[in-house]
C-alpha cells in the first residue's frame, strides 16, 4: 500500500517498498496455500465452494499478480517516466482489489478467532 501511494504521488523509493510488499505477499500466499499457517483443526481445507473464499482468492490474486507485473514493467522501462494512466490504474484498481481481497481474509481470521467458525463456512 505504501509503494502504491508513493508511486501515485511521484515520490522516491517506491520500487523498494513495492519489492518488500510483493515479497511479503508472496510469502504469506505460499504459507497459506501450503498449510503452514495455523488452522482450527487438521480437517480444515480450502473452502472452494464458498463464494467469499473465491472472491478473496480472486481479488487478492489480481492485486498480487498485478503488482508483480507492475514491478517487472517498471524495472524494464525505468522509473523516471511519469506514466499518468498507469499510476491511476494501479492505485484505483490494483490496490483496491488487493485491499478488498486481504480484508476478506482478515475478516475470516477475526471471526475464526472470536467465534471459532470460519466466515467462509457461513457465507
Amino acid at each position: 500500500m505504501i509503494a502504491s501511494i508513493r508511486f501515485y504521488k511521484y515520490k522516491d523509493h517506491f520500487v523498494r517498498w513495492l519489492a518488500i510488499g510483493i515479497a511479503l505477499d508472496v510469502f504469506l500466499a505460499v504459507a497459506a496455500s501450503t498449510g503452514s499457517l495455523p488452522k482450527m483443526s487438521q480437517n480444515d481445507t480450502a473452502p472452494w465452494n464458498s463464494l467469499l473464499f473465491v472472491a478473496h482468492i480472486s481479488l487478492a490474486g489480481i492485486g498480487m499478480f498485478g503488482f508483480i507485473a507492475l514491478f517487472i514493467f517498471l524495472l524494464a522501462k525505468g522509473t523516471n517516466r511519469h506514466y499518468p494512466r498507469l499510476r491511476k490504474f494501479q492505485l484505483r484498481f490494483l490496490l483496491s482489489c488487493w485491499i478488498i481481497g486481504v480484508m476478506i481474509a482478515l475478516a475470516n481470521f477475526g471471526i475464526k478467532m472470536i467465534f471459532n467458525v470460519r466466515l467462509y463456512d457461513l457465507l
